[in-house]
């Protein structure tokens, strides 16, 4: 896996006022370290080599969604830390995802503030190849189901971060509350002590423009069964220095 470097310093993380839902509120200055990300989401590809060496169990047998360059999805949040562990990293914290997605402006998408995304593939998110009653059907981005990892350069973060909007909702390491802005450190926070479930970023293919947002944050289906598989959960890694 490729990974791009985020400098040190400070980014804005949450939703401006009159933007976003509450539990992306207060908007608040953030301080972090330097670290790396990986540069797109695990693939499944990368994710059998850990399957392979016993360190993972994998539970995606969808053929819509199990070609080896497409984003691996059916992982639960173990799955996903377990991953990471093996390849010597970790799940990036909520703040680490975000600061790699937006940069240090703001901005409401990786690569800005406008949602021009009808004439430049920029995403996968919910489009003409879908049939929800929210999809976009004036714009194409190329796929119904999950893209290619990395298959929309247009639509890079400031690092060179692929796919932080949309194709797959990505699990970070941070336990979920919904008020946790409110009294969030503001060097390095790691999320809650304790929770019931974790945090999912980015959106997927299955998501509308609110949802694929920089700063959109939801509670994740803490489920880790055999038999469970959410097409639109996977995840990235992260190394610090």
């Amino acid at each position: 896996m490729e990974m791009v470097y985020v400098p040190a310093g400070e980014f804005l993380m949450g939703s401006p006022d009159g933007e976003g839902d509450y539990n992306q509120h207060p908007q608040h200055r953030v301080y972090l370290d330097a670290y790396w990300i990986d540069r797109t989401e695990v693939t499944n590809a990368q994710y059998q080599k850990c399957v392979a060496e016993g360190a993972c169990k994998s539970n995606n047998e969808w053929p819509d969604f199990n070609a080896s360059d497409q984003p691996m999805v059916c992982v639960s949040w173990y799955d996903a830390q377990a991953y990471c562990e093996w390849a010597g990293r970790h799940l990036p914290t909520e703040a680490e995802w975000e600061k790699a997605a937006r940069g240090t402006d703001g901005r409401r998408f990786p690569w800005g503030n406008a949602w021009d995304v009808h004439t430049t593939r920029r995403l996968n998110f919910a489009d003409k190849n879908t049939d929800f009653d929210w999809s976009d059907m004036t714009t194409d981005d190329g796929y119904q189901y999950t893209a290619p990892a990395g298959s929309y350069p247009v639509g890079a973060s400031p690092y060179g971060a692929l796919d932080m909007a949309g194709n797959a909702r990505e699990w970070v390491a941070d336990w979920y509350d919904d008020n946790y802005y409110a009294h969030s450190p503001s060097r390095n926070p790691t999320g809650p002590d304790s929770g019931s479930a974790h945090v999912l970023r980015g959106g997927s293919w299955k998501d509308s423009q609110a949802f694929v947002r920089a700063a959109f944050r939801i509670r994740g289906v803490q489920i880790d069964s055999s038999s469970y598989c959410n097409v639109s959960y996977g995840f990235r890694c992260a190394l610090t220095p």
